[in-house]
């Protein structure tokens, strides 16, 4: 596919001629134009198209040429991950790039991506920014062009898909994480770009984010009852500078850059100000519990109802459900790659509260096990809580959870995947999976503990 994206000089219909084998291609890594990574193929998807023969402009790439190892790479509107990829291979394995997509399909597609190309210091998450935490309705009518999806703005005749948006304000974690990072901001959100910065002012009140690229439109814009004005305005209040020259245009990728810190009397004029969420942190590691994404997306996906889908039946003898195996594994991946990246030590959580709010029920661990880390993930079947537990001896394992019947035995079963053991079971309507690279013997053991504990 890479000579036939790249070498076969453009046509009218190049892409199209491809729909009778979709299914055959779909999915099937091809170089990007924008550097050496590699995305799955999707054929019908402009996005796609866009991305992969790096036809978005240089804008955007030239910004991200200019990250440092080391630095941190915030992606609004992160669509299959073209831009996150790139920043990836430039901040290497010590920096971080956080990805955001609301769109659950289009999310699947950046994950695959990241998989792809074994891309670790990615953490995607699959939910909007904006100025509130609270559900959206995500327009998804824009079809074969997923980069047109966007947060809705008024109510839509039918359809669209119900997301969860999230201000940074309520996810101080994600400070923490990033640490003493360089930060670049890149947002892409089809009009919704005034309601992200708005949502991360905290994240633009740090002295070492040094530039923010934002698609501004003015019509797009429009619909949500704001212009251009607004964006400059806030930004400038930040202490950024746009830089960029663009034409007499109503569509552009503006950056902007703020070459020293901010001094201290801009930080305490800043809506939610760096000084002000670390107080916030020194209060929580006194005592106060740190709020964490998966409490707070688990309150949200409660207020606005699972994604459940019904499944057949499932004898007690056969084989997990491979999506469901798929998912375990992911989790545990992601899971890793947040220990890896973290550089202070893990917060205190309390594993019964997070699971009051995701109805699921949490095994009793045995004894010398306890909780280190806990988050949410969304699957085929709903709102999927992860437990990073360990003994302080051996590796530590993933605890997968989903409220997903007839998935799974009844009793824990191990296989083995790519050197990754994987324990599965049921327990009514809740299937759970135990993950490791600890020998499956050993997995086999304590999953059998484990099953034995289900508190509810």
């Amino acid at each position: 596919m890479d000579f036939y994206v790249h070498q076969v000089p453009n046509f009218r219909g190049k892409w199209r001629i491809l729909s009778p084998f979709a299914k055959m291609v779909n999915g099937t890594s091809v170089r990007s134009g924008y550097g050496s990574f590699r995305l799955g193929m999707d054929v019908h998807d402009r996005t796609f198209q866009l991305g992969v023969t790096a036809r978005y402009g240089t804008v955007v790439s030239n910004e991200v040429e200019r990250l440092n190892p080391g630095d941190c790479f915030i992606d609004v509107g992160a669509n299959c991950g073209v831009f996150a990829l790139l920043a990836a291979e430039r901040v290497g394995p010590e920096g971080l790039v956080v990805s955001f997509e609301p769109c659950f399909s289009t999310f699947a597609k950046l994950v695959r991506n990241i998989h792809i190309n074994d891309a670790e210091n990615i953490l995607p998450f699959n939910m909007a920014l904006s100025a509130l935490t609270r559900p959206e309705l995500l327009d998804n009518s824009a079809v074969g062009h997923s980069g047109r999806f966007a947060i809705a703005p008024d109510a839509i005749e039918r359809g669209g898909e119900r997301v969860m948006s999230l201000s940074i304000q309520d996810f101080p974690g994600l400070l923490k994480l990033i640490g003493d990072r360089r930060i670049l901001v890149k947002i892409d959100v089809e009009g919704f770009e005034h309601s992200v910065l708005q949502g991360l002012e905290p994240i633009l009140a740090l002295p070492q984010t040094c530039g923010v690229v934002v698609e501004v439109d003015e019509k797009n814009l429009g619909r949500y009852g704001v212009d251009p004005q607004a964006i400059y305005a806030l930004l400038y209040r930040h202490g950024f500078s746009w830089t960029n020259d663009v034409d007499a245009a109503s569509h552009f990728d503006a950056v902007f850059h703020r070459e020293s810190p901010l001094s201290r009397d801009q930080q305490v004029s800043s809506a939610f100000p760096l000084e002000a969420a670390r107080r916030r942190t020194a209060r929580q590691e006194n005592g106060m519990r740190w709020v964490h994404l998966s409490q707070i997306a688990a309150a949200v996906l409660l207020v606005i109802g699972g994604w459940m889908i019904a499944r057949t039946g499932f004898s007690a003898s056969a084989p997990p459900a491979e999506y469901f195996v798929e998912e375990a594994l992911q989790s545990h991946d992601i899971a890793q790659v947040r220990t890896r990246l973290r550089r202070s030590p893990p917060a205190v959580y309390d594993p019964q509260e997070v699971a009051a709010f995701t109805r699921i029920a949490l095994p009793k661990l045995p004894a010398g096990w306890r909780v280190i880390d806990v988050q949410l993930f969304p699957s085929d079947s709903g709102a999927s809580l992860q437990m990073t537990i360990s003994n302080g001896k051996s590796a530590s394992m993933s605890l997968f959870a989903v409220r997903d019947d007839k998935v799974a035995p009844s009793r824990p079963d191990v296989m083995s995947r790519n050197g990754t053991s994987v324990a599965c079971w049921q327990e009514g309507d809740l299937a759970y999976a135990l993950v490791s690279r600890n020998p499956p013997a050993e997995i086999d053991r304590l999953a059998e503990d484990i099953a034995d504990n289900v508190t509810s």
